[in-house]
Parts: C-alpha cells; sequence; structure tokens
C-alpha cells in the first residue's frame, strides 16, 4: 500500500539508479577487484596487495602521485583566488560588466581537446609565452614548457586555469547575488569599510558556495586527464595519465585499476577533510 503511493516517484528515479549501478557501481566494484587479483604465484588466495606494492616502488607512480597533488592544490587555489575576484566584479550592476560576462563564460563552451591543442601553440618554444618574455627582456633563451620539471607543471595548472576558472566564477557569483543588499547597506549605515564588509558579511555567507566550488573542482583537478595527455604526452605524468599508459600502451591492467583506485580515495580523502574543516569554520562564524 505504501509502494502504491510512492510508485511514480519510484519509476520516476528508477532510470537513475539503474544508470548508477550498471555505470557506476559495478565499474568501480569490478575496478577494485582487478586491483586485488592475486599474482599468479599466490593461487588459492582470494585477494592480495601485491599490485598495490608495486605500484608504491614504481617511480613513475610516485612522480604521477605528486605532480597530481601539485596540480590539484595549485589550480585549485588560483582558480578560487581568480574566480572570486572575477564574481566580485561581475556580480556589480555597471553596464559595461554585463557584456563582459559572456566573454569570462566562453572557455566553458571550448572542448578540453582544443584547449589542449590551443595551448600547445602558446607554450611551444616559439610560442607566444616565450615571445612575450623575450619581448620583456624576463629571458634571453626560450623556455621549454612541455619537456617536464617544474615549468610543465605550472603550464598544466595555467591551462587548466584559463578552461574551468568560469565554474568557480559562475558558482561564487550565485553566492553573491544571493546575499541580502540590506545587509551592506546596514552595514555602510555603521560606519564599516569595504574590508570589514568582506570578512564579516560577504565571506562568511559565501561558505557554502565555496565549498560547492571546491569540491566539484577539486575532483576534476584530482582526475585531470586530457590537458596533461595532449600538452605533455609522457614527459609528464598525473595518475590519470599514468593509469591510461599502464592500461593502453604497457598492456598492463592491474597496475592501471590499483592506480584508479588510489586515486578514488585521494579524492573521497581530500573532499571529507575539506567537509570537515569548513564545517568548522562554519559553526565559528556562527
Amino acid at each position: 500500500m505504501r509502494l502504491g503511493k510512492h510508485s511514480f516517484k519510484i519509476i520516476c528515479i528508477l532510470p537513475l539508479l539503474i544508470f548508477l549501478f550498471f555505470f557506476t557501481l559495478v565499474p568501480i566494484i569490478r575496478l577494485i577487484f582487478l586491483s586485488l587479483q592475486p599474482l599468479g604465484d599466490a593461487a588459492g588466495r582470494w585477494f592480495s596487495l601485491a599490485h598495490y606494492r608495486t605500484l608504491f616502488t614504481h617511480a613513475a607512480f610516485k612522480e604521477a602521485f605528486f605532480n597530481t597533488i601539485i596540480i590539484a592544490i595549485g589550480s585549485l587555489s588560483i582558480e578560487l583566488g581568480l574566480g572570486l575576484v572575477l564574481a566580485m566584479l561581475l556580480s556589480r550592476n555597471y553596464r559595461y560588466i554585463r557584456f563582459l560576462r559572456p566573454l569570462f563564460v566562453l572557455p566553458l563552451a571550448i572542448p578540453t581537446a582544443v584547449a589542449g591543442v590551443m595551448m600547445t601553440y602558446l607554450f611551444t618554444t616559439s610560442g607566444w609565452a616565450n615571445r612575450i618574455l623575450s619581448d620583456m627582456g624576463l629571458i634571453s633563451l626560450p623556455i621549454h614548457w612541455m619537456a617536464g620539471g617544474w615549468q610543465s607543471l605550472l603550464t598544466v595548472i595555467l591551462a587548466d586555469c584559463w578552461k574551468v576558472t568560469p565554474i568557480v566564477m559562475l558558482i561564487l557569483l550565485a553566492g553573491l547575488q544571493s546575499i541580502d543588499s540590506s545587509l551592506y547597506k546596514a552595514a555602510r549605515i555603521d560606519g564599516a569599510g569595504n574590508l570589514y564588509i568582506f570578512r564579516r558579511i560577504t565571506l562568511p555567507l559565501l561558505i557554502p558556495f565555496i565549498t560547492a566550488a571546491v569540491i566539484i573542482r577539486g575532483i576534476d583537478a584530482f582526475r585531470i586527464f586530457a590537458l596533461p595527455l595532449i600538452l605533455m604526452g609522457q614527459n609528464l605524468r598525473v595518475i590519470g595519465t599514468y593509469a591510461y599508459l599502464e592500461y593502453m600502451e604497457f598492456n598492463n591492467p592491474y597496475l592501471s585499476a590499483a592506480s584508479s583506485v588510489v586515486l578514488m580515495a585521494m579524492i573521497m580523502i581530500a573532499v571529507l577533510i575539506y567537509i570537515k574543516v569548513a564545517g568548522k569554520r562554519g559553526m565559528a562564524v556562527a
């Protein structure tokens, strides 16, 4: 009888549940079992951590692991700061700013593969980045941006920021527009300055939107794949490209599965830590 009352709701969400089960839950379970599959000399065991032990002794994975963390933290930090500045700029009702909104959102309309190819023209040895730095007198020899090392990390971070900062900007812009303007008027009447208003009114009320932006972008930042693969190939590996190359190039699905599980665990841990920290700060503000 109770199911009859909710039958329409169940029918509506059933396709989504079926999709999530077969295309999300089942692949994840299969991936975990593949990463725990025993080696040939471990017959009789249900599972083995041998692939994980091999993974963490592999120099290429260690490099990909730290590259992923550096890119995620670096790109997310820049995107939050730049996205907040742009959101505050676009939240003003000046006439000329309204025409700038489509311009700032334009990178979202460009496919990642196309954006990666565009960035290769910017960061090649004879690209615009070296030309600008040379004309400014900052360098005497061209920088090999895509040859690996710190410059390649910086290249991927800048390319990722250009592509996805508009997402952070839109989330924070929605948060700014949801704040009651009477709060600002009351603060102005009491003689509060811009910095005080930002610290005591704007930033605390933006915490839920900052949390949403960090979670959405943080997940994408950790699982970055297309940009480093297009820009760097094998010169700069992240966990996503490491898993791809192990599966496609080196025919090793077990290491690929293990690295994918590690990446999934990294994302879950990072999100849980941030939610806990943001929750404490929100309670302190309240």
